[in-house]
C-alpha cells in the first residue's frame, strides 16, 4: 500500500509540471481573446451554433462538388496524361478567382464546349470567353457557351472569330440589345458559313431591327429570307437584277465568297 501511494504521488510530481503549462497556456489564450474583443464569446456555445464547424463543412462541400464537376469534364475531354486532367482542374480553379463563375459552373461549359467538340488546348479560353460574354449580354455564362457553340458549328468559326463576332454584337447593342442581336445571329445557323461570313453584317442588322422593336424571332425569319433570296437566285430575280444592271450570279458568287 505504502508503495502504490509513493508512486501516485511521484506521478503527480511529474503531471505537474505539464498542468502548469496547460494551464498558462489557457490563460495566455483567454487573454488573446479578451484583447482582440471576443473574450465575453461562448466558446461552448460557437461548438453549439456550428458556427466553427460550418466554415469546414462548406469548404468539404464545395471540394466534393468541384470533384464532381471535373468527372464530368473527365468523361467529355479526353486527356492524354493524368497531368493534362490536372492542369485543366488548376486552370478552372484560377479563373473561377478572376472571373464572376464558380469553379462548378466553368466546369460546366468547359465539359458543354467538348461535347460541341471545342478543342482541349481552346476550353479554357471558350469558357472565359462565355463568361465575359454572359456579363455583357446580360445572360449566363451557360447561355452564352451554348451560343458560341452553335457559332462554332454553323459558321465554321474559329473561337478568336467568335470572340469578335461577340465584341462587334456587344458595341451594336448599346448595353441593352445584345442578347436580342446575338438571338437573332444564332438563327442565322441553318445558312451555314455563308451567314458565318457575313455575320458582322448581319449583326448590324439585327441590330438595326432591335431598335425598332421588331421581335428577335421574326427579324431573325425576314434576315433569314432576304440571305437565301440574294444566295439562292432564280430567273424572276435575275430579272429584276439585269433590271438594276447587276449581274445575279456574280452577286451570288460574291455573298458567298466575300460578302462584305
Amino acid at each position: 500500500m505504502a508503495d502504490t501511494i509513493k508512486t501516485l504521488i511521484t506521478g503527480v510530481d511529474k503531471l505537474s509540471p505539464t498542468l502548469a503549462t496547460i494551464r498558462n497556456n489557457i490563460e495566455g489564450f483567454e487573454t488573446r481573446l479578451e484583447g482582440s474583443g471576443l473574450g465575453n464569446v461562448e466558446v461552448g456555445e460557437m461548438i453549439k451554433g456550428n458556427a466553427l464547424a460550418e466554415p469546414l463543412i462548406a469548404g468539404v462541400k464545395a471540394a466534393i462538388g468541384f470533384e464532381t464537376s471535373m468527372a464530368g469534364v473527365k468523361r467529355s475531354v479526353t486527356f492524354e496524361t493524368p497531368q493534362q486532367f490536372q492542369q485543366m482542374s488548376s486552370d478552372i480553379l484560377d479563373l473561377s478567382e478572376r472571373l464572376p463563375e464558380s469553379a462548378n459552373g466553368i466546369a460546366a461549359i468547359v465539359a458543354a464546349g467538348a461535347k460541341a467538340n471545342v478543342p482541349r488546348e481552346e476550353l479554357t479560353g471558350f469558357a472565359s470567353d462565355a463568361v465575359k460574354m454572359g456579363v455583357a449580354f446580360d445572360q449566363t455564362a451557360a447561355e452564352s457557351g451554348d451560343m458560341m457553340a452553335s457559332w462554332r458549328s454553323s459558321f465554321q468559326m474559329t473561337q478568336p472569330q467568335v470572340a469578335a463576332l461577340s465584341e462587334k454584337i456587344n458595341v451594336l447593342g448599346g448595353n441593352n440589345l445584345e442578347k436580342k442581336i446575338a438571338t437573332m445571329v444564332t438563327a442565322m445557323g441553318p445558312l451555314g458559313p455563308v451567314a458565318g461570313m457575313a455575320s458582322g453584317q448581319l449583326a448590324a442588322m439585327g441590330a438595326t431591327l432591335a431598335s425598332v422593336d421588331v421581335p428577335a424571332d421574326v427579324a431573325a425569319s425576314g434576315m433569314k429570307r432576304f440571305m437565301q433570296s440574294l444566295t439562292e437566285g432564280g430567273a424572276a430575280k435575275a430579272g429584276a437584277f439585269e433590271a438594276l444592271q447587276l449581274d445575279v450570279n456574280q452577286l451570288t458568287q460574291g455573298m458567298q465568297s466575300d460578302p462584305s
